[in-house]
Formats: structure tokens, sequence, C-alpha cells
């Protein structure tokens, strides 16, 4: 009797010990050591379970994971929430800025910022990652290296084979239209005019952040001004437009359903003597859940590439932009387009 109770005892005893190595496995978290995009180590969860996200990392990490983020960045509308999961962002504070004591207190496993690599936003990330306690993983925001990015992030979030969908549409849509460009005659190149503000006299130049996309489909920036930092929109006067004369005028409306950039610009009698205006060569610029060519400048660009090098140059750029766009909606935003869905996507200006 006293041997079968010292066997249970025992028994007893090691189970305890299992159970209480078991509850401090689960109680820390198993780590790993990475270098990010910006060349700095950092240790970070295994299993990436929520993170902090900037403006131009949203949509980097909505295509993997719509649930991670503790904050979000931006606030939608109605129109624009359609096509994003509420999970999202649903009770989801608005910090924007790299906030220390807000991060503190949402507590994500990583901070993910998509940013240029320089330098100074290196310093930046080492500072804050010292102050919150919290791993700062820095990506590449440069247009042309989404696929390295995307793979990067598929391999912090352990969804590589995502990463590898996500460069396939890459590789089979997008690569070639900054080949194809560069093969368009200078007399063929359309001169463009990116009217940003609500009245359409802002704008950005060639070789800004915010007008990337035009120099890429190989449109002709007509804006001549100075890069402005930051958010950009340098204001211009209606007589040098006119000067300008552009073939095209795409227009960014601040993302409002109204379009009241492109309404006023259809419109108002002092544009509508603009060759562009004339011959109703004045396109809204589509930006449902996203702006698709700026606002924020990430991969939400991918679409707007495409849809701008079929706007510009349909016999240059011919495939299927609806389908096109079903399949990166789907891919990317995880939601179906139906054809009516795309197309009203694709042409949002008014009949």
């Amino acid at each position: 009797m006293k041997s079968k109770f010292g066997i249970y005892v025992v028994i007893f005893f090691l189970l305890s010990l299992i159970s209480c190595k078991k509850d401090k496995v689960y109680s820390e978290k198993i780590t790993r050591t990475i270098t990010d995009m910006a060349g700095r180590k950092v240790e970070i969860p295994v299993n990436v379970q929520s993170a902090f996200i900037d403006r131009h990392s949203v949509m980097l990490v909505y295509s993997f994971d719509t649930l991670l983020p503790v904050n979000r960045v931006f606030n939608y509308n109605d129109s624009e929430k359609k096509y994003l999961t509420q999970g999202f962002y649903v009770n989801k504070p608005l910090v924007i800025n790299e906030n220390a004591e807000e991060i503190i207190r949402l507590q994500p496993d990583i901070i993910l910022f998509s940013k240029a690599l320089t330098e100074e936003n290196k310093k930046k990330a080492d500072q804050l990652q010292k102050k919150v306690n919290i791993p700062v993983v820095l990506l590449d925001n440069d247009f042309h290296n989404y696929k390295s990015t995307l793979s990067f992030l598929g391999n912090v979030l352990n969804k590589k084979e995502k990463s590898e969908k996500l460069n396939n549409f890459i590789r089979t849509y997008v690569d070639s239209i900054p080949i194809k460009a560069k093969q368009i005659p200078e007399n063929k190149r359309k001169k463009v005019y990116y009217a940003e503000g609500n009245k359409g006299l802002k704008t950005d130049p060639s070789g800004s952040l915010h007008s990337l996309l035009i120099d890429l489909v190989g449109g002709i920036n007509v804006a001549q001004v100075d890069i402005l930092p930051g958010k950009g929109m340098t204001g211009v006067s209606i007589e040098q437009i006119y000067l300008w004369n552009p073939d095209i005028v795409l227009v960014w409306s601040g993302n409002y359903d109204s379009k009241d950039s492109y309404m006023h610009i259809r419109h108002d009698k002092l544009w509508k003597d603009l060759k562009s205006v004339k011959e109703n060569k004045v396109y809204q610029v589509p930006w449902k859940p996203f702006g698709w060519i700026d606002r924020p400048p990430g991969i939400n660009r991918l679409i707007g590439i495409i849809w701008l090098s079929q706007t510009l140059y349909p016999e240059v750029y011919t495939q299927n932009l609806n389908k096109i766009t079903q399949e990166y909606f789907k891919e990317f935003y995880h939601y179906n387009l139906n054809e009516e869905e795309a197309a009203e996507l694709i042409n949002p200006q008014p009949n």
C-alpha cells in the first residue's frame, strides 16, 4: 500500500514539473534575432501576434494579416470600409506618430516602420526601441524594392507562401511596365499635370515620391517646381498650368467621395479653356480603399501603376485591367471584387 502511494507521489511530482515548465514556456516569448532591411540586428518574437504600424506600412501589413495592427493611422469613410475587414479598424486607436507613451500602452510584439533606409531613420529606430523596450523593425519603402520587402515581411510573420503569391503578382503585372515605358518614343510621351489640393492648384514635380508613377509609366510631369519635403504639394498658379499645357490632368481629390477637386477642374471657368479639360482628358485617380498612385505612397501603388499606364498609353499596355484589379484585391486586400465593383473603382469620375 505504501509503495503504491509512493509511486503516486512521484508521478504527481513529475506532472507538476512538466506543468510548471509548460507554463514558463507560454509565459515567456521565444525570440529570434533577425537583420532588418536597414541592416540592424533586432530580436523579435518567433511568433509575432501584434504590431504597431506607421502610414507606409499599413498596406504591407494588411496584405499579410488584417488583425495584426494594434493601431490605425487613417480614418475611413463608409465607401472605403466596404473593402476592409472590420477587425482592421474597429476599436483600434488612431495613433499616427511615433508616440512612445501610446506604444507602451498598446504593448505590441513589434513595431513595423516602412521608411527610406537612411542613417537618420536608423538612429530614430534605435532611440525609439531603447525608449519603449519593444523591437523596431525597419522595412524598405522604395517602390523598386517591394519584392524584397514582401519577402522580408513574410519571413518576419512566418508567411513565406503568402509573400510569394504577392511577389508573383508584381512579376506578372508590374515588372514589365517601366521596361515598356523606356521604349515609348519621346514624341509620343504624354505631358501630365498632377492636380492636388482642393482646387487642383498644388502639385508635385518629377522626382517626388508622390508623383513617382508618372515617371515610371513614361509620362512627362510638366510641373517645374521645387520638391517639398514630407507631404509635398507645391502651390502653382492657373496661369502656369496653361503655360505647361498638359495633355492629361490627373486629379487627387483627397480621397473624398464628393471628388471636389475633380468637379472644380471640370466646371470652373478658369480651367475650361485648358486643352486637357476641353478634350475630356481629366482623370480622377482611384482611391478606394487607399489612394492608387499616392497618399500614402505604399504598395497600394502596385495597382496604381497598372491603372496609370493604361490611362496614359492604352495602346502600349493592353492587359485586362478589370481582371487584374479583381486579382489584386483578392491577394492584397482579401476582398473578392465582382466585375461591376472593379469597373466602378477603375473609373471613379462621373459620366
